[in-house]
């Protein structure tokens, strides 16, 4: 690690990154979470067609687990049912509040950041949003990540398009990054599509960060059927050699064991490459799932990084009140409402 606190750097989307933030949480490290903008189905992609704005959905989750207050992140969270709100939460509604005033998705995520008292930086990969393109072989061309996944299309090959230039922030990040993230998650549609938006996938290979991908605990319909984890790692070089011009990287692979005994809890190999697979207990009681503590162990155990004390619980105070109350201001502005 190059500095006195090491800066991890996460790239992804969806609920898998929000796991990888709550487990980095647990450590003593910087944070930034490098989010795809390529989702374009339910509320996000609604916003996304209203109001042109990449979609916030991804970024929403990332702001919730990183932000400071428990209760205000169940507010960030909370989905409005009542008529006219069409079940969308209040995170993404405050969050095109501000994009519509500001006509930049960064600002808007600072905003929230700022008043969740977030302990990392979020990123959107691109300020422009972004559409999945899939090469499926008996569908051909697939546009969409909607459209991916309802027609179960089996990707040969994953692009981002319409997202040409990735935000200068993420970067930054990658270039200075001690480690870089990559997954868990859905798979294609939100790993691949944060590495290759822009010029993400160059600076990824050019970066001397050690980097590492994460494997799913389980398959992704036909997408991922019967993949092992070191398919994974194929598929996601693969994509960063064809998205950079050419550059190869050397990526860890992080796979979940069942421990038998305490001293087999970690454990690791070689990889073709000089990479490492290395191995620990990452499933969370509920099947599917990554368990925080997991990660946040395994990644002390193999790089070095140290747990923090834990935080204190405790109730939110009078400044995350107020900034709970100037969210709900801003949804409701974003919809035209009087508070």
């Amino acid at each position: 690690m190059r500095g006195a606190t090491p800066h991890v750097v996460t790239l992804g989307g969806g609920h898998g990154q929000a796991v990888v933030l709550q487990a980095l949480r647990r450590l003593e490290c910087e944070i930034t979470a490098v989010i795809s903008v390529a989702d374009d189905g339910g509320c996000s992609g609604k916003l996304r067609q209203e109001l042109g704005m990449p979609p916030p959905g991804d970024l929403r989750r990332c702001l919730s687990a990183l932000a400071k207050s428990p209760e205000l992140a169940r507010r960030f969270e909370l989905r409005l049912e009542e008529p006219g709100f069409e079940g969308r939460s209040a995170g993404n509604l405050a969050l095109a509040g501000v994009f519509r005033e500001t006509g930049s998705l960064q600002q808007a995520v600072d905003w929230a950041a700022e008043r969740l008292a977030c302990v990392g930086r979020v990123v959107p990969v691109s300020e422009s949003p972004g559409v999945l393109v899939v090469y499926d072989a008996e569908l051909g061309r697939v546009e969409g990540e909607s459209n991916v996944e309802r027609r179960d299309a089996v990707p040969m090959v994953a692009a981002v398009h319409g997202a040409l230039r990735a935000n200068p922030l993420a970067i930054e990040a990658i270039a200075r990054a001690d480690l870089l993230l990559m997954g868990p998650g859905s798979f294609y549609t939100s790993t691949l599509g944060a590495i290759t938006t822009g010029e993400v996938a160059q600076s990824i290979c050019e970066s001397p960060a050690e980097k590492l991908l994460i494997a799913n605990l389980v398959d992704e319909g036909r997408q991922t059927q019967g993949f092992a984890d070191t398919d994974y790692l194929r598929v996601l070089k693969d994509h960063l050699t064809i998205a950079s011009g050419g550059e190869s990287a050397k990526v860890h692979l992080l796979s979940h064991r069942v421990a038998d005994r305490i001293d087999d809890a970690f454990d690791e190999a070689s990889l073709d490459d000089a990479g490492r697979h290395l191995w620990a207990p990452l499933a969370a009681i509920t099947p599917g799932y990554h368990d925080p503590d997991g990660i946040a162990e395994a990644l002390c155990e193999f790089f070095g990084l140290e747990l923090r004390g834990a935080p204190e619980s405790r109730l939110p105070t009078e400044r995350e009140r107020a900034s709970a109350l100037e969210i709900e201001a801003r949804l409701r502005a974003s919809l035209g409402r009087e508070r």
